[in-house]
């Protein structure tokens, strides 16, 4: 995804929560906020809409435990319906599978394609696993590989100048170019995340799974199809929508980002709660599975402020 050189953000190669002594001389581990903060940038607080009253009501997990269960949840779950849909679906000859294993696998595979690219930026974000991060990128690096060859060290300095810059033509990645039109800007957004380097190694992993008997027609669709559909669905929901401006040439800083109102259970299956898009840029580290909690928050600060008025 883009071109450039090095972020600025260097990931290293582990950062493993140091430990302290607590109030009762036993060892207690430092602050996660602080040791996020330690290693990515909080968003810009100076400009109207940024709602600094709620930034302290939201805290990480108490563990990793289940962030990295997640992750690897979704790895898993992708290599069983790619094996499926790669060896054991028939899409021609007699022994045809049936239409709704065929569409079934599809659309179970295209969803969690999204999610592994949520993964992959949920680990660019350091919230898969906030007390290791050797481990954390590990897993994005797993997850960005199955979905599409991305680079992750390229992604990772791209997404950062996309929170460092949201919104400005130019210096956001994630950004229209003054048109924002929507074939016009996924163009783009495409154009700006492919490499030769990818294209290569989609190529040659194409070549390695037919000649390990996988029918050019399955690759097709599955291999394919499957992360297309879902980069629309990231792009639609996680980028066009947040990001639409009312007029080509309005700046969208973080804090104009549109956020849905749809219920817990639509947002998920929209794009694994990325229509909650305010409260992503607002707390950048919280995980996707917890967008959700940091959404209930805001609502129930600005009720109680409408109450008071």
């Amino acid at each position: 995804m883009g071109r450039g050189g090095q972020s600025q953000l260097q990931p290293q190669q582990t950062f493993t929560a140091p430990q302290t002594s607590g109030p009762d001389g036993k060892a207690a581990s430092v602050d996660v906020i602080e040791l996020w903060k330690a290693q990515y940038p909080l968003p810009d607080e100076d400009v109207a809409g940024s709602f600094n009253e709620v930034k302290q009501l939201y805290r990480p997990p108490h563990n990793d435990a289940k962030g990295v269960s997640i992750a690897v949840g979704l790895i898993v779950a992708w290599c069983l319906l790619f094996y499926h849909g790669c060896w054991q679906i028939k899409l021609t000859g007699t022994q045809r599978s049936w239409w709704i294993d065929i569409a079934g696998t599809f659309l179970m595979l295209e969803f969690v394609n999204t999610g592994l690219f949520i993964t992959t930026h949920d680990a660019m974000h350091g919230t898969i696993c906030y007390r290791n991060r050797k481990l954390n990128d590990v897993l994005g690096r797993i997850a960005i590989t199955l979905y599409a060859w991305f680079d992750y060290d390229m992604l990772h300095k791209k997404h950062w100048e996309h929170h460092g810059h949201t919104g400005q033509p130019g210096k956001d990645p994630d950004f229209h170019r003054g048109n924002p039109a929507l074939p016009v800007w996924y163009a783009r957004f495409m154009w700006e995340y492919s490499t030769p380097l990818q294209f290569a190694k989609i190529i040659l992993a194409s070549q390695v799974l037919q000649a390990a008997g996988v029918p050019y027609a399955n690759l097709c669709i599955f291999m394919a199809a499957a992360p297309l559909v879902a980069a629309f669905r990231l792009f639609y929901y996680g980028t066009y929508l947040p990001h639409l401006p009312p007029d080509a040439k309005e700046i969208m800083v973080w804090q104009k980002s549109h956020s849905s109102d749809a219920p817990r259970w639509l947002s998920f299956l929209k794009c694994y709660h990325f229509d909650y898009h305010w409260e992503h840029h607002r707390w950048p580290f919280a995980p996707w599975w917890e967008l959700p909690k940091a959404k209930e928050i805001v609502q129930q600060q600005r009720s109680q402020k409408q109450l008071l008025q």
